[in-house]
């Protein structure tokens, strides 16, 4: 049985779109953070079980949906984002046994839209599917990974996880407006962590340094832009690489504003 965890907050704009992608699974669980539009009665029309949960984070309330299901698969998708045809179905051959090795954890593709175009280049990897009883989401407030029941952090090409190839879709952002004013309060979720541990969310350990907010964007946007290809992606995959080259920049003044607090 395979039950989908959504996680929802005035996503009114989003739902049914993401909802109606994942109507394949036996059930759907949205945990709403106290939307005022009409997230959760669009939700409902779907057919999802909803619940409400004061917001606790990224990862706690991951967490608190998936104690809300009955499946032993579980599949956690965003909002704003939606399961082609052919990933429902690389997600079924999983949890019907179908499929040629079973992994208890798979690590899904996620292609980017941005400005109405696919980043078909700059697509990224996140573990969104496995089972039950075997992880859980760490208690981050953002950027929250997946572990083991032992406190196993997941990697990419590790022994304990599959990778589905079928791409899911990330309805990012329509304006760079848009992904401005997000962006302000995720720098500043990411600057109180790496204030916290002392890391990047990439793992790499940091120390304040003036030079700091350059490295990074730097770094960023000659990985985006050359290694991951992103200059094949046009002018919207050009001005992603420029933004999350800024993401960076900002993330790390405001990491060295806090050090010196």
């Amino acid at each position: 049985m395979l039950s989908v965890v959504v996680i929802t907050r005035n996503e009114e704009a989003n739902i049914r779109r993401c909802l109606t992608s994942v109507s394949f699974a036996d059930e759907i669980i949205v945990v709403d953070s106290g939307s005022t539009d009409k997230t959760t009665a669009i939700a409902k029309q779907c057919g999802a079980n909803v619940y409400v949960n004061e917001w606790s984070g990224y990862g706690p309330q991951k967490n608190f949906g998936a104690a809300k299901t009955s499946g032993d698969w579980l599949l956690f998708i965003d909002a704003d984002e939606e399961a082609p045809p052919a990933l429902a179905e690389s997600i079924g051959s999983v949890t019907d046994g179908t499929a040629e090795t079973t992994y208890d954890f798979y690590w899904l593709r996620i292609v980017t839209v941005f400005l109405g175009k696919p980043l078909s280049h700059l697509y990224g990897h996140n573990p969104r599917l496995f089972r039950k009883s075997a992880g859980r989401w760490t208690g981050a407030q953002v950027h929250e990974q997946v572990t083991t029941n032992d406190g196993d952090l997941i990697t990419l090409g590790d022994d304990k996880s599959g990778l589905l190839e079928t791409s899911l879709l990330h309805y990012s952002h329509n304006s760079i407006s848009s992904y401005l004013k997000k962006m302000h309060k995720y720098t500043t979720l990411d600057a109180k962590e790496m204030m916290a541990t002392n890391k990047h969310r990439s793992g790499r350990k940091v120390k304040p340094s003036i030079f700091l907010p350059f490295r990074l964007s730097v770094r960023q946007f000659i990985k985006l832009l050359v290694y991951k290809r992103g200059l094949l992606d046009g002018v919207s995959g050009v001005v992603w690489c420029f933004l999350s080259a800024y993401y960076e920049f900002e993330m790390a003044s405001k990491y060295l504003k806090m050090t010196k607090a």
